[in-house]
């Protein structure tokens, strides 16, 4: 039985959101798990970035395609662990952060406290400013 168009466009873009999610975009490498990341950070005396993100927020989408491609951003993105975590799996987290859009970005300690918050899409300059500011916690 063969799929009428639209279906198919709408499952091709909704595989190629999925990937972008789990991807991300750029060479920035995502970890995928909140405590090995956490761990990660702690072993390596960085902070740890944590992106909550949606793959269907054009927001995350824009961010990906225009900010986390910069090369700029990739380079300072080195100082920090990335962590990309889905705001709906992650529900419970995100409410306990007070997250409420996606993407919010949040800031641990290498001790795992919290050293800075933002929610919303950010610009390139905007969130370079924002990974500066946190860097050195």
């Amino acid at each position: 039985m063969a799929c009428k168009s639209g279906r198919v466009g709408l499952i091709v873009w909704a595989a190629v959101a999925w990937m972008g999610l789990l991807t991300g975009c750029g060479s920035i490498r995502w970890e995928r798990n909140l405590e090995a990341g956490l761990k990660r950070a702690a072993n390596e005396q960085r902070p740890a970035l944590v992106m909550f993100s949606s793959a269907l927020s054009q927001d995350c989408f824009e961010m990906d395609r225009d900010v986390f491609t910069d090369p700029q951003i990739e380079k300072t993105m080195g100082g920090f662990v990335p962590i990309r975590l889905d705001v709906v799996m992650n529900r419970k987290l995100s409410d306990e952060l007070g997250v409420r859009t996606s993407p919010s970005f949040v800031v641990f300690r290498p001790d795992r406290s919290v050293a800075g918050f933002h929610e919303g899409k950010m610009d390139v300059a905007r969130f370079g400013v924002f990974l500066i500011k946190y860097r050195y916690y």
